[in-house]
């Protein structure tokens, strides 16, 4: 590459960390992971970090996201991740540190557990599923809100409907499209 190109933009790096917490545990393994979060979020490129909780201790999932893999594995390799993952370890009896997976791009929404495909998903499936799924609901979404939101700032509105829409996406939506569709996404 010539110095005039362009560089592409970094994708999106995410891990996926699925952890099984003890209900007797539950209350110390949230403490150690809002430790853990606040940590993951000083670092350089943090785009978010979501958690799926079970009722009453068992299988959490967490899911760190970052810009990049440079700004990922800043974080991954970091000091204070091994500290604080090697404290929820030994909270949990568990020094293997549970099930760990790291996906590129939007992948994160179409990893379910216990699945490890060779290769990801096509880049076209994926974009494919997610306008087919984030249209309707947007469009459903802006529609059922109106009432509420009319007299609502424009950027209001629009930030309650993403956040409600960028939400349902993540544990409703893509999760019941990733099992469904799972055969095709992975042909």
């Amino acid at each position: 590459m010539s110095d005039h190109e362009p560089s592409a933009a970094p994708e999106p790096v995410a891990t996926q960390v699925t952890r099984f917490v003890p209900a007797a545990k539950v209350a110390r393994f949230e403490e150690l992971l809002r430790e853990l979060i606040a940590a993951a979020r000083g670092f350089e490129g943090h785009l978010g970090v979501d958690v799926l909780r079970p009722d009453g201790g068992g299988e959490y999932r967490i899911m760190f996201r970052y810009r990049g893999r440079a700004e990922h594995e800043a974080w991954m390799d970091s000091a204070v991740r091994h500290q604080l993952v090697g404290r929820i370890d030994e909270l949990l009896g568990d020094p293997g540190g549970g099930e760990v997976r790291t996906v590129d791009g939007w992948e994160g929404w179409f990893v379910q557990p216990g699945y490890a495909p060779p290769a990801p998903p096509r880049r076209w499936k994926m974009a494919a599923i997610t306008l087919a799924a984030l249209y309707p609901l947007v469009l459903a979404l802006v529609r059922a809100l109106r009432p509420i939101t009319e007299d609502w700032p424009l950027e209001a509105g629009l930030l309650l409907t993403l956040g409600v829409s960028v939400t349902a996406m993540n544990w409703i939506v893509m999760p019941a499209l990733t099992r469904r569709l799972g055969p095709w996404l992975r042909r």
